[in-house]
């Protein structure tokens, strides 16, 4: 089931205007959460040129201030989907819904359990200059029906209407149960994280619209001229430290408020591709062909379950084949392994972040580079507007250098730690897929011992009766 969420990107407060788009499109270009850009793709522009190229129709058309974009986070519930297809569909969502009027940049994150990928586009049609509108009943009437038909055609799980209105209803109540200033203190929040790519962003801006911050465990907050300060994990489950950070990108989405556009959920368009029929898919035509059902009205999507199914058994014949496992302790065995494997994983780990030590001040140092590094670049190619973003990447550049490191060092110290780090998260993903699989086929064994035994049992009460009436 791919649940997408939808976000605005206002004009920032404090700086050039596109500020969120740029920190937003740095957040889901980054190369830690996409496989070093392989899961990254741009829409009618250029990824490492996208943001110079909507500040230029914005421009064109006159509209640089204002609404700047819009973040749309789509997220597949676990083991649903691989990365390649999560980006496929998120791609053929973007090219459908935003077709040839939009810019965007899309790409899918797999730093988490679950895979979701993440839309941004233009605030402003490329091709007529046309603000985005979103209008309420949008995401009711049109996406959530399209998306629904076409996910079921994938294969996917579909989101039930009635139950996604009678959840808006409950969240309304809630609302309506705060108080007035907890009600403002939530929106701003809201809106504080909608223009974050970090906490540490959400943070600042929550400082910028003048909030005073306190407490280290529990972070409170107190407006301008308040006599005391509120807990934010006393507004909501979805206002806890916890859920605040799983809020940027992370699975399962919280639903948010806004003035303009309501938070919703929806499902992703997949549109018909022409593909080669695997042999399940050809014995369940021919099935219905039999049954003189007419094979325009094949509904490939029912099918996809089993064909999902299969794959899931197909994996379970390899770990059975490559481990040459012949009964149930030998799963139970591979299973305890795979968790001093999961140990092993977690030590080196450890020890990875012991020996990145020295070098966190300049891994830091970098990472500020890196954040500003895009608008440098603009204001070398004449966007003046990014002239304060270059003199801080001036500085930071200087500041690198005293502490005796060029830039390319920097780099390739961050790039031997990045290459270790996931060599041991993809190892990690390895040790957990055959704990699930070592774990599932336990299950399974488990149950056809029950069966068995079951069977047993009633085969034996009736061969007992038939020796006392024959005694």
């Amino acid at each position: 089931m791919a649940i997408t969420k939808c976000l605005h990107m206002k004009q920032a407060k404090t700086g050039y205007p596109a500020k969120h788009l740029a920190n937003g499109l740095r957040y889901i270009m980054n190369p830690e959460k996409t496989e070093h850009g392989r899961y990254v793709c741009g829409h009618n522009c250029i990824p490492e040129q996208a943001l110079s190229q909507m500040v230029d129709t914005k421009r064109h058309f006159g509209k640089l201030d204002k609404r700047q974009g819009y973040h749309f986070i789509l997220s597949f519930e676990e083991d649903e989907v691989s990365e390649e297809e999560a980006f496929q569909v998120v791609g053929e969502f973007v090219t459908e819904f935003l077709g040839k009027d939009f810019e965007a940049v899309y790409a899918v994150h797999n730093d988490t359990d679950h895979i979701h990928g993440h839309i941004i586009f233009n605030s402003v049609r490329c091709t007529t200059g046309y603000k985005y509108d979103y209008k309420n009943g949008d995401w009711e009437n049109i996406i959530q029906p399209l998306s629904n038909r076409i996910c079921r055609e994938h294969g996917l799980s579909v989101l039930d209407l009635e139950e996604a209105k009678e959840k808006r209803k409950q969240k309304g109540q809630e609302e309506k149960s705060l108080s007035e200033r907890d009600r403002r203190i939530r929106r701003d929040v809201d809106q504080a994280l909608q223009d974050a790519g970090s906490y540490e962003e959400f943070l600042e801006n929550l400082s910028s619209m003048g909030y005073e911050l306190r407490g280290r465990k529990r972070l409170s907050v107190r407006e301008p001229g308040a006599g005391r300060a509120r807990r934010l994990d006393q507004l909501g489950e979805e206002y806890t430290e916890e859920r605040l950070r799983q809020r940027f990108g992370r699975l399962p989405i919280p639903e948010m408020t806004g003035e303009e556009i309501p938070v919703e959920w929806t499902y992703v368009f997949i549109p018909y591709r022409e593909r080669h029929l695997t042999r399940y898919q050809k014995e369940c035509f021919l099935r219905r062909y039999r049954q003189g059902k007419p094979m325009a009205d094949s509904k490939t999507w029912k099918y996809r379950a089993a064909i999902h199914e299969l794959k899931k058994l197909q994996e379970e014949f390899d770990f059975l084949a490559a481990y040459r496992i012949q009964d149930k302790a030998q799963l139970k065995a591979i299973s305890d392994a795979t968790k001093e494997q999961l140990w092993e994983n977690s030590r080196a780990r450890k020890q990875l972040r012991k020996e990145m030590v020295p070098y966190e001040e300049m891994l830091l140092f970098l990472n500020k580079l890196q954040e500003k590094q895009m608008e440098a670049k603009l204001y070398q190619e004449g966007y003046q507007e990014f002239f304060q973003d270059h003199q801080t990447y001036q500085n930071l550049l200087g500041q690198l250098k005293e502490m005796g490191y060029s830039l390319s060092e920097a780099e390739q110290t961050d790039a031997y730690f990045f290459e270790k780090e996931e060599r041991l998260r993809i190892e990690r993903k390895k040790i957990l897929k055959e704990k699930r699989i070592a774990e599932r086929l336990h299950e399974k064994a488990e149950e056809k011992e029950k069966l068995e035994a079951q069977q047993k049992e009633k085969n034996r009460k009736p061969s007992a009766r038939g020796r006392g009436k024959g005694g």
